[in-house]
């Protein structure tokens, strides 16, 4: 149990790690963005002064990258998802943390936000060899070995231990879904999906511990309102259809849900919550 001393320094913690994993995942999909945008035009490029070879590709078509620019439409539908993610969890964080007597709730999220760096090379997704070896520069990992297939995806590299890891997705346009596979020497560790629905998005992310005990997280995100759910898993969940509602995640053990203002949800020890956020100033 902590005591009350240090539930300071518990949420410091928590949100220290929360800060770090969102400025690395925004600095990687910052590289995403079209490489002009912004930009003035430089117009003393002129049709005479293209070389032969700028068009050499143009008949070739990808229909996960976009038009004109070295965006990749999956990174891109990533980031985004990611960037609503991350204001859902900060909110709900952020009242856990600021609302008498839950402040210590707050880290049953950790869980949630410390899986994105295994999905971290999702960011390169559809960007190339280069990108990726960029991206996971930050990690200071080696032998990264990157491949694509039509809709399919693949990162694997080493880190400086000598564990090799590899994660796999797979890519819907037409549902905007991103199915990912986190591979550690040789074992599937967390299969996560997310995909678009009629109010924003859904998501679950299976999580296999050293121990071979599992959890599982879910996301309903609908702008700044939605729920997180936090449960026990005994095996992989059925792939997601879209038509999940926003409460879906309230079936788990522990959940917390925001809309507004209002507050609700279930702690790990079983308690109910209710109760008016108010977002702080720090």
């Amino acid at each position: 149990m902590f005591t009350t001393g240090n539930k300071s320094s518990k949420r410091l913690v928590f949100r220290l790690t929360a800060i770090l994993l969102v400025m690395l995942l925004l600095v990687s999909c910052g590289r995403n963005a079209p490489p002009n945008e912004g930009k003035p035009v430089d117009k003393g490029k002129t049709e005479a002064t293209v070389k032969p070879n700028d068009h050499k590709d143009d008949d070739k078509k990808d229909d996960n990258k976009d038009p004109g620019s070295s965006q990749s439409i999956v990174a891109e539908s990533y980031c985004a998802y990611m960037e609503a993610k991350g204001e859902l969890t900060t909110i709900i964080s952020d009242a856990l943390s600021d609302n008498p007597g839950t402040e210590l709730d707050s880290l049953s999220l950790l869980g949630v936000i410390l899986v994105d760096l295994a999905l971290f090379p999702a960011t390169s997704f559809g960007l190339g060899e280069a990108a990726a070896n960029s991206a996971l520069g930050f990690l200071g990992v080696k032998d990264v070995d990157y491949k694509e297939n039509g809709n399919q995806y693949s990162i694997q590299y080493t880190d400086d231990e000598g564990m090799k890891y590899e994660l796999q997705g797979v890519y819907d346009k037409s549902a905007d879904s991103l199915k990912l596979t986190a591979i550690t020497d040789g074992k599937e560790t967390v299969v996560s999906e997310y995909r678009k629905s009629s109010f924003g998005y859904v998501a679950q992310t299976y999580v296999l511990d050293d121990d071979d005990s599992a959890s599982i997280f879910y996301l309903a995100i609908s702008g700044k309102n939605g729920a997180i759910g936090i449960s026990e898993a005994s095996s992989k969940p059925s792939d997601l259809t879209g038509s999940e509602s926003i409460d879906f995640p309230k079936t788990s053990e522990e959940w917390y849900a925001i809309d507004g203002d209002d507050f609700t949800g279930v702690t790990s020890d079983g308690r109910e919550l209710s109760f008016k956020y108010t977002p702080s100033d720090d």
